[in-house]
């Protein structure tokens, strides 16, 4: 075989190595920056708020019950309860609850925005927009992407950045702008000058990268929010899991409201204090 056929050969592989790995990194990115966060807005819609009044409630039980064993532990020791003294101790457990119900709170919220404004969009124009979406990502990653071309200028670089950024945002218009740019411009183009070892490790390199991606999808697939990906558009699944959460706030409310009369009692007071948001 001559130099020039084996070059030419590592050439073809290369570039059809480059369009799997380009259409792989298409799959990964479309997964993290645009279908997960649409999957976790609508498992925060459907099962999320009902979640949070969930862990609301365990939450207060739990500090009910630490209350309780406060005091009891001065009954124990034949000694009046320091209300003050337990109430503090409380309140210092109760703060990183109250942290993480923000924190939940917050998740809710972003939901509900996220899915307001893709709601806004008619669902034919987003459906042509989306397909457009990716097909142009696709192609800028296949001519920007660092690892299909490390040879690539500063410029190609921060222009991949800001490609990034743009099918991060679902910015149409602003990648079908730095697509012209890229045209204008002068995109990197493998060296004639490399020798045969040179092109066989690139080939090397770039299918180790292609399993590396490949992994990475199949794990990303096995995990949250993507296991609920077939779960969240059954109805009848749904509804049933919501009615699951529905009857356990309904259990802890009544065991909420148990161990409220234990402590109002072990107080001696009428009222007894919440120290956890419901």
């Amino acid at each position: 075989m001559t130099v020039s056929l084996r070059k030419r050969q590592l050439q073809e592989e290369y570039e059809r190595l480059q369009a799997e790995y380009s259409n792989l990194i298409a799959v990964r990115d479309e997964m993290v920056q645009v279908e997960a966060p649409r999957l976790e807005a609508v498992y925060m819609e459907t099962l999320g708020q009902l979640q949070y009044e969930v862990l609301s409630l365990e939450y207060d039980i739990a500090l009910l019950k630490l209350e309780r064993d406060l005091l009891q532990s001065y009954i124990n020791r034949g000694e009046k309860p320091d209300i003050e003294e337990v109430d503090e101790e409380v309140s210092k457990t109760a703060d990183a609850y109250n942290k993480t119900l923000h924190e939940e709170e917050e998740k809710i919220k972003e939901a509900k925005d996220f899915l307001e404004h893709h709601s806004e969009k008619d669902a034919e124009q987003d459906a042509l927009e989306r397909r457009e979406l990716k097909q142009l990502y696709k192609s800028m990653v296949h001519r920007l992407h660092p690892d299909l071309h490390p040879e690539q200028t500063e410029w190609e670089k921060e222009l991949f950045l800001k490609v990034q950024e743009a099918y991060r945002t679902e910015n149409l218009e602003m990648l079908r702008q730095l697509e012209e740019k890229l045209n204008i411009g002068m995109p990197s183009s493998m060296v004639n000058s490399e020798t045969i070892e040179e092109r066989e490790e690139r080939v090397r390199k770039l299918k180790e990268q292609i399993a590396l991606l490949q992994q990475e999808i199949e794990e990303r697939r096995n995990t949250f929010p993507f296991t609920y990906k077939e779960k969240l558009y059954d109805k009848e699944l749904m509804s049933a899991m919501q009615e699951e959460l529905r009857a356990r706030i309904v259990a802890l409310e009544r065991e909420k409201e148990r161990l409220m009369k234990i402590v109002e009692k072990m107080k001696g007071k009428k009222h007894g204090k919440q120290h956890c948001k419901d």
